[in-house]
């Protein structure tokens, strides 16, 4: 087995617990502690420690003296899958959204409880550099938030509890009046974020929905507000719903074919 050389930052019990999910494989899919042990260099009480974590997490199960990789991992391979597909797909609505409106599309997925923008297209024509592909950011003070969220309510209680932070005087801080912005974002079908997670700067996002009617990703149109001004930004809201119906449709129709 191949070893990597662990910085000084680097979480060791994070590390051996990546290396005991990579003994198993297509060839070797059961294994005995003593394999394991073997195979990743680490002893087999502390093995055994590691083994049971990652069993209470349901990323292994164990049958009698054999342990094999366990269902849990099936949830992460749904997420990187659903965000590969979707990056693939959208990327090419967004280039031909931007270059039809010279305006700026993202693209984004629901990460937990934050939004994390997995594409964008750019326009020459209003550079903005508040955003990149990898970048996370707040549910509750975002366009694309709302929207990720809105089919989740049980988050929003959590979300509030573990504490929200006042971005601008226009950030939602209170838990109800947030309930009462996702209602109208699923009556209305769209949310915006007008200077509430970024002083200047406004956004208008849509859903992405597969073929259960699950929504899978959003896309935004946004910039700063001395060029998308509350009556400008809520003016791209019939062709950012046509795109997304339009990247909707392509993941649905992907999801036929395969």
């Amino acid at each position: 087995m191949s070893t990597h050389t662990v910085g000084a930052n680097t979480n060791n019990s994070i590390v051996k617990s990546i290396q005991l999910l990579n003994t198993f494989s297509m060839e070797k899919p059961r294994l005995r502690l003593k394999e394991i042990s073997t195979m990743t260099g680490i002893s087999q009480p502390t093995a055994y420690r590691m083994l049971n974590t990652l069993k209470q997490s349901g990323l292994v199960e164990q049958h009698g003296n054999v342990y094999s990789l366990g269902l849990g991992l099936l949830k992460y391979e749904s997420i990187v899958l659903n965000s590969i597909s979707l990056r693939r797909i959208g990327m090419p609505y967004l280039e031909e959204l931007s270059l039809k409106e010279k305006i700026n599309v993202n693209l984004a997925v629901l990460e937990g409880d934050e939004v994390l923008y997995i594409a964008r297209a750019e326009t020459p024509y209003c550079r903005y550099g508040y955003f990149h592909v990898g970048m996370r950011r707040p549910v509750y003070c975002t366009a694309l938030g709302k929207v990720l969220i809105s089919q989740h309510p049980e988050l929003i209680g959590k979300i509030f509890a573990n504490g929200v932070i006042k971005c601008t005087m226009n950030t939602i801080t209170d838990e109800q009046e947030f309930r009462k912005e996702i209602e109208k974002v699923n009556l209305q079908g769209y949310a915006t974020d007008l200077e509430e997670w970024s002083n200047g700067r406004n956004c208008i996002a849509a859903p992405v929905f597969d073929i259960g009617r699950n929504i899978i990703g959003g896309i935004s149109i946004s910039g700063p507000v001395s060029t998308y001004t509350r009556e400008q930004i809520l003016g791209y809201r019939p062709i950012l719903l046509e795109y997304a119906s339009r990247v909707s449709l392509a993941m649905q129709n992907l999801g036929d074919a395969e």
